[in-house]
């Protein structure tokens, strides 16, 4: 899209948006500035096309609830990864401590809230709208080159190339990397979470885009039982398993992003 369709179609969301707010159908006042607000005055001030998929916000619920979230995800890997080394499973042991290293790295101020919360989105869905009120910061990343696969590799980064799939990107991990997994959890750019087979019973195709993050599901129950010899260790695999993708869903979508704070 060239600048000046850029322009003219927020020009277009703009006008929709004034007047449905001038109709009384938003909730909030017309005079309480709105996320929409904000990206408005952001195209103004960086007049080249916005590459809205790569778009993001952070609300203040979100980012209130990270530090704990990561801290309880941390000691459920902690917690495995002993039961790891108990059954004499060195290679899991490193994969979850691996895992757990990646997250203490994390800076939590580098976030966005799951989902889309762009203008061409908020344009269509003008009830969705928030006030800035409730949003910490909101930015744009630079598409990112990589998919990010946790596995029992680690943390592995390869480059996204046309036509990627996740069989493809399983392949340039080692052969145990995906051993006895019957599940992925695919995390989209835009933080949608999408749980896909890939063993053999159970494959289904899946594309990947620039940016995507995959998680090799931790066997549970019968898989763990006689690997993890700790009681209730199977009760970790499974809230990993659920909790570390949504955790994942709310990292930025790139390395290279511009971030405004909202005062």
């Amino acid at each position: 899209m060239t600048g000046s369709a850029t322009r003219l179609a927020a020009a277009l969301l703009a006008g929709l948006w004034l007047g449905t707010a001038a109709s009384g159908a938003l909730a909030q006042g017309a005079d309480t500035p709105t996320l929409a607000d904000a990206w408005l005055r952001w195209q103004q001030e960086h007049p080249a096309p916005v590459a809205w998929q790569q778009a993001f916000a952070l609300r203040h619920d979100t980012a209130a609830a990270l530090a704990e979230r990561r801290r309880q995800l941390m000691a459920e890997l902690g917690t495995l990864a002993v039961s790891a080394r108990v059954a004499g499973d060195s290679a899991r042991e490193s994969a979850l401590l691996a895992w757990r290293e990646r997250l203490a790295e994390w800076r939590l101020e580098e976030a966005r809230t799951p989902g889309r919360l762009d203008l061409p989105w908020l344009g269509a869905n003008l009830r969705d709208n928030p006030p800035l009120s409730r949003i910490a910061h909101l930015g744009v990343c630079v598409r990112s080159s990589w998919v990010e696969l946790w596995s029992r590799d680690g943390v592995t980064r390869i480059d996204w190339v046309p036509d990627l799939t996740l069989s493809a990107a399983l392949e340039a991990l080692s052969p145990a990397a995906a051993d006895g997994v019957d599940h992925a959890a695919l995390i989209t750019p835009e933080g949608r979470i999408w749980r896909r087979g890939v063993a053999a019973w159970n494959h289904q195709r899946t594309p990947l885009v620039p940016g995507s993050r995959v998680v090799l599901e931790l066997p549970t129950r019968q898989g763990l039982r006689g690997a993890l010899p700790f009681p209730g260790t199977t009760h970790e695999a499974e809230l990993i398993n659920t909790h570390l993708p949504e955790l994942l869903a709310t990292r930025l979508p790139g390395d290279d992003c511009r971030l405004r704070k909202v005062p």
